[in-house]
């Protein structure tokens, strides 16, 4: 919905997690192209329900490839997402009020501002069932410290509000039940700034650090895509689903 300047996109399936795959992450590309190209979105607000955010890929739906192998083709949709996201012309700002894991923190990451609550988890669980958060990593460098983010691939370790903030993944945390209002004071604030301005930021301050995130997309597809045509992994991904621990567990 876009209201009085402000795009609003909700992931709206917390049932199954509000979990990407092909079909709304092409709907959800839909939204962001006619947000930033709306003469009438000045800011964009990505949201979850219920609790969730997003737990990332759609295990069910990359099984559903496995047959036919998985081709650049099936993550190609998330890394539009992502591009998009990252770099909108204009500020976007996730809204995090409950579970954020795996491919849900690239959709929070490639957001100008993250702010969540108290309340809310964050981790990055792929090397449990034999991938890596490839799209992820380039986006979470561009927050934390290199060895920081390594170290939070490397343990799979789940994270509070709290520490999520203190590792500057988090830029504002607030009690539960006052996330709408810090939203709220966010967006005021960025409707009364030059939306030429905050355009120009983003910009420059890319040149500033000789940005090269477009590449890195590039090659966190590629490493991906290989990950996921390996059969071990494939089964790992089963045993996951199943309740069951991998082989090398």
């Amino acid at each position: 919905e876009i209201k009085n300047h402000v795009s609003v996109i909700i992931l709206n399936d917390p049932g199954k997690g509000n979990t990407v795959n092909d079909e709304n992450l092409l709907l959800m590309k839909a939204c962001l192209e006619k947000s930033i190209a709306s003469e009438e979105c000045r800011v964009i607000v990505i949201e979850g329900k219920d609790g969730i955010f997003s737990k990332g890929m759609d295990f069910s739906n990359l099984l559903k490839n496995e047959s036919t192998g998985i081709t650049a083709d099936f993550t190609a949709p998330y890394k539009d997402v992502i591009r998009l996201i990252r770099n909108s012309v204009k500020p976007v700002i996730a809204k995090v009020d409950g579970q954020v894991l795996a491919g849900g923190m690239g959709l929070a990451l490639a957001c100008d501002m993250i702010i969540a609550t108290k309340t809310s988890t964050f981790g990055l669980s792929e090397v449990l069932f034999g991938i890596i958060p490839a799209y992820v990593f380039p986006l979470l460098v561009e927050k934390i410290p290199f060895k920081k983010a390594r170290y939070l691939v490397l343990s799979s370790r789940n994270l509070t509000g709290g520490e999520a903030y203190d590792f500057g993944i988090v830029d504002e945390l607030v009690e539960p039940g006052l996330i709408d209002k810090a939203v709220k004071r966010q967006v005021k604030r960025l409707l009364f700034s030059s939306p030429d301005a905050l355009r120009t930021a983003k910009e420059y301050s890319d040149r500033m650090a000789d940005s090269n995130i477009d590449m890195q997309l590039d090659a966190a597809q590629k490493q991906l895509d290989e990950l996921l045509n390996d059969p071990r992994n494939i089964e790992a991904i089963k045993d996951f689903i199943d309740g069951r621990k991998p082989m090398w567990s």
